[in-house]
């Protein structure tokens, strides 16, 4: 089973055949069991049934199943989540336009039925009814969406052959030139790329242009052929290492019209957009918008916008690449090369456009600097049509691109002991290498993998996999680790798996597939650094010869019970005494020079995580590398810390001291914390601070009327309050309290080592604080802000979720004036 997106990450493509050969699944909402039972008794001989009693239990189901739901039957008036509040959250996240809903109420009031067609019901039957209404309501309301899902599958895997097969012939023809033109091949990606990226930020700017997002689409698509003209070019002009001579130079330039006229030729037989597009930048790629371009000499908006934005991308990656005449510029000198004019006149606009994608340009370029698997085909073949290796005319490349594919895939695959796999969910394809296919069990290649047989890792892993990816993949953070304890034909041993979902890269990314991998660690996890230091789960002597041989590598070896940070065993390197005598039956932390548990406990994460982790401590001017594992000795579980100190200046590399120190502060303060209010961010959150496990207090803090302010006041002054707030609660928090911004004016407090009743008396005097802020640029605006915290709630996850209820009561108190 593979899931799809839309905005709860994953995304699944409906498999028509499989969806009209089952019984269609109704999902049942109302709070009336009496209701249910009535219209279950009705349906359930001919469709599965499944029964939500509120809203929000309708929705929780749909979160987790609304790809097996064909159709939902609903009420309006429930507690908690009522009907519209279903429709609303079923229409934000384009459930309804896949999962049609019938509406059925004792309500007959023309604005309820108007509000409930509003929302996206396909059908409103009222109260009562009987059963031959609702029986053929169902069956219509379902043949519809099924015809509908059929005609738009044919019309989905039309659509996607065309643009394969176009794709393929354009990036055949572009891919040529390059080739002779002694390129790289990503000239060509880049140039659609960076042509997409600048259109996308033109649209956003200005409607001057008119452009559509498939203009977009045409557009970049059609840029791959700007230089197809250079098929004409003598090799020994095209590629010449020194400077054209001005005969040879107006060779070159006859490269633009010649292509479009070849266009031309082809637009007179196939009346395509796409020739338009491409006529357009071939033959006027070169013009400036100062006029002094070629061939016609074009000037401003004479120049097509599809042939100005090409051409800037053409000279952005022509700079910032190799060629046989010169070596790449950085993205910087190039930057300030094209906004000098160095490079030709250019739109003021687009100039601007290109400055605002830097950060996107620089994101991408590094991402395609190892482009994909598919590009590298394409090469392979275009090499091989230019040298004559094959004949044009007999290349299927249906066949030729997949087969050196997957001799490259297993190629770099054996011997790897780890299983490897890919799902392309446009095409609904899982791949193995031949090892992974071997070991579970399957084909090297399966159609439709949802409907394989789950025993190779088991139907309950999978579902974890697949909920992992539901709950942790997104674009922003793509991969998810997940460790299982599972059977692949032999004895259970651990495995990781690695998932690293893929999207598209487009303004709404969709997601596309994924790739995966599927890796052996059972002795990682079983052996403390090698398989040879084994610790016997009853043999206390092997535990102190394992530290034994453990410190012949590294200064300080610790074995540690991490619930009460008690050291159970030690050792250090012989000359290392001093160190190991300093915390010798003391506290883990003692090391240190600390006298409480460490903020960013490594053995703590390690603990968490049931695997390895490590960081670099500082103490005084010395710099220490920390390895804490995870290990279990006689079922009970500790960490083992190996701690060697840089004496050499290993760790520094080529900074000093002071300088690596500073970096690593500036890194992280960049890092994790916020550029407006200098707290830390929501990254931090995510990253560090919700994992940790010694937390006593969590506060959620709203500031009130925050936009009100920003629409009022603008949002300087809504900033101004911000940065007000924040300094407030820090005057009333210790320097070891943690406040983080969360987003917007939503703020956590997270506090250790404190007394409950000290923790309240905080979050009144922070209440009461901010009440008290006058802002003198702003004098109308009065602070406010809604609290709620707990004590003694782990782990925080839990402890944040009611604080943040607990905040919207008191925000709600509030406002009714309590």
């Amino acid at each position: 089973m593979i899931i799809k997106s839309d905005n709860y990450n994953l995304q699944r493509r409906d498999n028509v055949n499989n969806a009209a050969e089952k019984n269609a699944r109704i999902l049942i909402v109302d709070d009336s069991e009496m209701n249910r039972d009535m219209l279950s008794d009705m349906l359930s001989d001919d469709y599965d049934i499944v029964e939500a009693a509120d809203g929000e239990e309708a929705l929780s189901i749909l979160k987790e199943r609304v790809y097996d739901i064909d159709l939902v039957l609903l009420d309006i008036i429930m507690p908690a989540v009522d009907g519209f509040g279903v429709l609303d959250v079923m229409k934000r996240y384009h459930w309804i336009d896949n999962t049609p809903v019938i509406m059925i109420s004792s309500e007959t009031s023309q604005s309820y039925i108007r509000k409930a067609f509003e929302l996206g019901v396909t059908d409103y039957i009222i109260r009562p009814f009987d059963s031959f209404i609702i029986h053929k309501r169902v069956s219509n309301t379902l043949m519809l969406y099924r015809k509908q899902k059929k005609l738009l599958s044919a019309l989905e895997e039309q659509v996607y052959e065309n643009e394969k097969n176009n794709s393929m012939m354009i990036n055949v023809l572009a891919h040529i030139v390059e080739f002779r033109n002694g390129e790289s091949g990503m000239h060509v990606h880049h140039i659609k790329q960076l042509t997409s990226i600048l259109l996308q930020n033109l649209i956003e700017k200005t409607d001057k242009y008119h452009l559509t997002e498939n203009d977009i689409l045409l557009i970049s698509t059609a840029s791959s052929l700007h230089d197809i003209g250079k098929i004409s070019i003598d090799d020994k002009i095209l590629n010449k290492p020194g400077r054209l001579t001005a005969e040879e130079f107006e060779v070159i330039k006859t490269h633009s019209v010649i292509g479009a006229e070849m266009l031309n030729d082809l637009h007179n037989t196939h009346n395509y957009p796409l020739f338009d597009k491409a006529y357009e930048i071939c033959r006027w790629h070169h013009e400036r918008y100062d006029g002094k371009g070629y061939p016609d000499g074009l000037k401003g908006e004479e120049i097509p916008i599809s042939a100005q934005v090409t051409s800037l991308a053409d000279v952005y990656d022509a700079l910032t690449s190799n060629r046989c005449y010169k070596k790449a510029f950085s993205h910087e000198k190039a930057m300030e090369m094209i906004l000098d004019g160095q490079c030709g006149a250019f739109n003021p606009v687009l100039l601007q456009c290109l400055k605002d994608c830097e950060k996107q340009i620089l994101a991408e370029f590094s991402d395609s600097i190892d482009t994909t698997q598919d590009d590298r085909l394409l090469i392979r073949a275009t090499e091989e049509l230019v040298e004559n290796k094959i004949s044009s005319d007999k290349i299927d490349f249906s066949a030729h691109l997949p087969i050196a594919a997957r001799d490259r895939w297993n190629f770099f695959s054996d011997g790897s002991g780890e299983i490897q796999f890919e799902y392309d969910a446009i095409l609904d394809v899982l791949r193995l290498t031949k090892y992974g296919a071997k070991v579970l069990g399957l084909q090297e290649l399966t159609m439709h993998p949802r409907g394989l047989k789950q025993g190779y890792l088991g139907a309950q892993n999978i579902q974890t996999i697949l909920d992992a990816m539901q709950s942790e993949a997104s674009l922003e953070k793509p991969v998810v680790k997940i460790k299982k304890h599972i059977s692949l034909n032999g004895p259970r041993r651990w495995y990781e798996i690695r998932i690293r979902t893929l999207w598209s890269n487009e303004e709404n990314p969709k997601y596309t597939g994924i790739l995966g991998r599927i890796i052996d660690i059972n002795d990682s996890e079983l052996a403390i650094v090698r398989p040879e230091y084994r610790i016997s789960e009853n043999d206390d002597a092997e535990i102190r010869q394992t530290i034994s041989k453990l410190t012949q590598v590294f200064d300080v070896v610790r074995l540690v019970d991490i619930t009460d940070n008690e050291i159970v065993r030690s050792g250090c390197k012989p000359g290392n005494e001093e160190m190991i005598n300093a915390c010798r039956g003391d506290k883990c932390y003692a090391i240190w020079g600390k006298t409480q548990r460490c903020k960013n406990c490594v053995s703590s994460k390690a603990f968490e995580k049931r695997g390895q982790v490590s960081k670099l401590e500082f103490a005084d001017d010395s710099i220490f590398q920390i390895i804490s594992k995870y290990v279990e000795i006689s079922g009970k579980p500790y960490v083992l810390e190996m701690i060697y100190k840089d004496n050499d200046g290993v760790l520094l590399g080529a900074y000093g001291k002071t300088d690596f120190m500073d970096n690593i502060v500036n890194y992280n303060r960049q890092l994790y914390h916020d550029a407006l209010t200098g707290t830390y961010n929501r990254r931090y959150y995510e990253e560090q601070a919700k994992s940790m496990r010694y937390i006593d207090a969590v506060a959620m803090l709203d500031a009130n009327n925050f936009k009100g302010i920003n629409d009022h006041y603008g949002h300087a002054a809504g900033d101004c309050m911000l940065k007000a707030v924040c300094e407030s609660i820090k005057e009333c928090i210790r320097s070891s309290d943690i406040l983080i911004r969360l987003g917007g004016d939503e703020f956590v407090l997270l506090m250790a080592n404190i007394p409950e009743i000290v923790f309240y008396q905080k979050i009144s005097e922070i209440k009461q604080r901010i009440s008290e802020i006058k802002l003198p640029d702003y004098p109308d605006i009065k602070c406010a802000a809604a609290i709620g915290g707990v004590y003694g709630i782990q782990p925080i996850e839990n402890a944040l979720t009611e604080a943040d209820r607990l905040m919207y009561l008191d925000k709600n108190a509030s406002k009714e004036g309590k």
